[in-house]
């Protein structure tokens, strides 16, 4: 087995997105905060679009240091493996940018972001993320399922099963109770948070397994 040449690790390739990812966010919420208190306090906010651009902007310029640092790093992996981290980059990445859109596009404390996930949105925040979800999960899935190996694909498949079972089990059960007054309306991000969780559990079961 060969030594990484490289002094910096696969360690620091990981973590620094990481750490970049949750600065932007905390950049977000200081802006959130700022608008909130300028509302409060009487007045004027920033524009909204200014909080997504700061954020996109930090993470451009940081990104860049990124790459100066740890390009050989990724150089030095396979193709597939650098097409793994790259789907799992992407993925994160679209994330990120839904939630520090989302906090600059609140008109909450960032405190209470988190509380009123299923609030309104404005047209233009709503079109994006939608966009952007779409776009980042097809993008991300293609680039993962190029790179997975028999064993991971294997347990992806179980998992994505399990997840499917978890929504259509209870999703018809809700609304029928509902229809008859016997539960509250059904909350879709509820049964997609549900078959989200499963799916995690057994992919992680499935992979880690020995």
């Amino acid at each position: 087995m060969t030594r990484d040449p490289s002094p910096k690790g696969i360690g620091g390739a990981v973590g620094w997105p990481i750490a970049i990812a949750l600065a932007a966010a905390m950049l977000a919420g200081i802006f959130a905060g700022y608008n909130q208190a300028a509302v409060e306090n009487g007045g004027e906010p920033l524009p909204a679009w200014l909080g997504p651009l700061v954020g996109i902007g930090f993470c451009a310029i940081a990104g860049a240091f990124y790459l100066r640092a740890y390009g050989a790093v990724w150089r030095q992996r396979s193709p597939r493996k650098r097409r793994y981290w790259l789907a799992l980059g992407v993925a994160a990445l679209v994330g990120a940018l839904i939630g520090v859109w989302s906090m600059a596009d609140s008109d909450t404390p960032v405190a209470e972001v988190a509380m009123i996930a299923d609030g309104p949105v404005s047209p233009g925040f709503a079109i994006g993320a939608s966009l952007l979800w779409l776009l980042g999960l097809a993008v991300s899935m293609i680039l993962y399922h190029r790179a997975i190996d028999d064993h991971e694909e294997r347990a992806w498949l179980w998992a994505s099963l399990a997840g499917w079972y978890s929504f259509v089990f209870p999703a018809p059960v809700w609304w029928m109770l509902h229809r008859a007054d016997l539960a509250p309306p059904v909350d879709a991000m509820a049964l997609f948070l549900l078959s989200l969780v499963v799916n995690a559990v057994i992919y992680l079961w499935m992979k880690f397994r020995r």
